[in-house]
């Protein structure tokens, strides 16, 4: 049955496209330009920091650091705090994609695994602070405010689902360790990934773009709803319409606090081809969204109303200015988030908290039986 609905579905789609070939043409055409003036020069640099750090250590200091938080506050052990940190610092789908590396390599149980899916898998700053704050909004105020809801909406989210499958089996904290390569390989193997990575979600953003334009011109909805609508199918697009609707700058701001929490179906079919290698289950992960997009939009509105941005606080009259403009500011998250982490690692050599013993082998033969 499923797969006779997914062939209807194909077909209709597929009929669109051959009816309308000036239409999709041009949407295509449109979801091109996004990727190019905003999700390449916003996104691929960071795919190719993250990807390094990921391949050189870094999890393992990660996961030494956030040991004290990880379980009191979300119920997962340490070594989960790699795929919550790159989630909360990289973009979507990398924190997916980590709590599934984490999961197929037994540091996580599969509650764990599915407690961590719910709020891992965000946003990453220089998509919020460059291309939405930035290139779509001219003001850094406004991805900041954007960002730190974000974040806090995650945080919410982790915090409610500690208490899913709570008696259920977690696996014993223990270090995460990563192969040791030079660094040359490591390099051209982070490129290579990037470079799939960016054209996945290029493409994905295209297709997206494409068909749920296709249906609003079938549909025929006033623009409000075209734009919340298109977030949902594809929330780079959406989020563009978002921003150039004509209502008030705090109504297009909580939208588009809950299309950058939700997601979207496009990010979600992502999410979905990695999790399906696994036998993870994807009902946390999508409640978890719809949450995660509620409590961004509650924490957006407390804040607008405590610090009211009324208007935009810079022009640019090109989008290479824009541009520039978003990668600054994203990277200048980026180098005090590093300087943080520097000072946590700094500290933490200091006060090294004692080492317990743990034993995998034990771990597979409770796991087993338990999950």
């Amino acid at each position: 049955m499923k797969k006779i609905i997914i062939y209807i579905l194909v077909l209709i789609l597929t009929g669109l496209l051959i009816i309308h070939p000036d239409k999709s043409v041009a949407y295509a055409q449109k979801g091109i330009d996004i990727c190019f003036n905003i999700i390449v020069p916003s996104l691929f640099p960071f795919f190719v920091c993250s990807g390094l750090l990921i391949y050189s250590g870094f999890c393992e200091v990660l996961s030494r650091l956030f040991r004290p938080v990880m379980k009191p506050l979300f119920n997962i052990n340490s070594s989960g705090a790699a795929a919550f940190i790159l989630g909360i610092v990289s973009g979507y789908p990398l924190g997916a994609v980590t709590t599934c590396q984490l999961y197929n390599s037994s540091y996580i149980s599969k509650s764990e695994a599915e407690r961590l899916l719910a709020f891992c898998n965000n946003s990453g700053p220089l998509f919020i602070l460059g291309a939405v704050g930035v290139s779509m909004y001219h003001s850094p105020a406004i991805g900041v405010t954007l960002y730190l809801s974000h974040i806090l909406g995650a945080i919410t989210v982790g915090i409610v689902f500690r208490f899913y499958k709570s008696e259920s089996f977690s696996a014993p904290s223990s270090p995460v360790k990563t192969n040791q390569k030079n660094i040359s390989v490591i390099f051209s193997e982070v490129i290579a990934n990037s470079i799939n990575s960016i054209l996945t979600v290029c493409g994905v953003v295209i297709f997206c773009s494409v068909i749920s334009s296709l249906i609003m011109d079938i549909i025929n909805i006033n623009p409000a709803a075209n734009a919340v609508l298109s977030g949902i199918m594809e929330f780079v697009s959406g989020l563009n319409k978002i921003s150039a609707l004509d209502t008030s700058l705090m109504n297009k701001i909580i939208l588009s606090a809950w299309i950058c929490a939700f997601a979207g179906i496009s990010v979600h079919l992502q999410v979905m081809g990695v999790v399906s290698r696994s036998d993870l289950s994807l009902k946390p992960y999508l409640v978890g969204k719809i949450m995660h997009g509620f409590f961004s939009l509650l924490y957006t509105y407390i804040a607008l109303k405590f610090i009211p941005i009324t208007q935009s606080v810079f022009t640019y009259t090109n989008n290479s200015q824009k541009i520039s403009a978003g990668f600054c500011l994203g990277s200048l998250y980026v180098i005090i988030t590093v300087l943080v982490i520097v000072a946590m690692i700094i500290m933490s050599l200091i006060y090294k908290p004692k080492n317990t013993k743990t034993h995998m082998n034990k771990f597979y033969k409770i796991s087993n039986n338990n999950i």
